[in-house]
């Protein structure tokens, strides 16, 4: 025991690759619900990673290239990032081959892999969820990688329930297997707000807790960049939504009923107290 604490005492120390989500030689998950900005977060932390010089892969089963163009005013990306996609006319049978051999050939020691369903696994199952992060976790210790994959979360974890491990879609094997695993909350108060909360930070001290989750403000940079702007530090529980039900019919009942009354959606958020834009989705709905 004492042998090998001398030896772990004259490793090198960690390396912080993107401050509080992404350690050196980690393995970690970032997730969120459908639709919050995952792919936004990912890209821009694996744009940082780039800049400082690492070779990065982000292996992009979300976005077409026209897509991408739409969400990045500027081509002006790092040239060691790269991006592998999949040939929906020519699936290979393994595609995390497939993502192993880009990152090869490429030289990278950074991959992203957004987001796990691509690699075609029944995540719920503990057997397969188990064989797909024991095969991640190869992977990592073959190559000597930095592995982030992007994940879901069911929608019970959709505003009002703070984030947790157990928020990771898939099997309890997901959360056993990996280092690291970053949620992203949307925040109640503003739709354009996003929180960052670590939820399993192995190597480490967890910095971003329910006391204490980062707050981002999702938008587009002077460049035309959908990008991720830091704007303070808050709690989880602030950010939560706290409407029951009852109350949340009972507002779109009254927004409606003030609707066929003629009055406009101006009108009708300052009489309700809500934003005119909660008002459009309450009429929409």
């Amino acid at each position: 025991m004492n042998e090998c604490l001398d030896k772990a005492r004259s490793l090198p120390p960690l390396v912080t690759l993107y401050p509080n989500v992404v350690l050196e030689g980690d393995l970690c998950v970032i997730f969120g619900q459908s639709g919050i900005g995952k792919t936004i977060f990912a890209m821009q932390v694996a744009r940082d990673i780039a800049a400082s010089g690492r070779r990065v892969l982000y292996a992009d089963f979300e976005m077409t290239p026209r897509q991408l163009a739409l969400r990045y005013g500027t081509a002006d990306f790092p040239l060691t990032l790269f991006r592998a996609e999949m040939d929906t006319d020519n699936l290979p049978e393994d595609i995390l081959k497939g993502i192993e051999e880009a990152a090869l050939a490429n030289q990278t020691d950074v991959v992203f892999i957004d987001n796990i369903t691509a690699l075609g696994q029944s995540l719920d199952k503990g057997s397969d969820a188990g064989s797909l992060m024991a095969a991640l976790n190869a992977l990592k210790k073959q190559h000597n990688w930095t592995l982030i994959i992007l994940n879901h979360v069911p929608k019970m974890f959709s505003g009002a329930v703070p984030l947790s491990l157990s928020a990771i879609q898939g099997s309890a094997k997901i959360n056993q297997l990996i280092d690291d695993a970053i949620g992203l909350g949307q925040s109640h108060k503003d739709p354009s707000m996003v929180y960052v909360k670590q939820c399993k930070w192995r190597n480490g001290e967890i910095a971003f807790d329910s006391g204490n989750v980062a707050l981002y403000e999702r938008g587009k940079d002077a460049s035309g960049n959908l990008c991720f702007t830091f704007k303070d530090y808050g709690c989880e529980s602030d950010h939560l939504s706290t409407e029951n039900t009852d109350e949340r019919d009972s507002l779109k009942l009254r927004v409606r009923e003030l609707s066929a009354q003629g009055k406009s959606q101006q009108e009708i958020a300052a009489e309700c107290g809500i934003s005119q834009s909660k008002v459009s989705r309450l009429l929409r709905q």
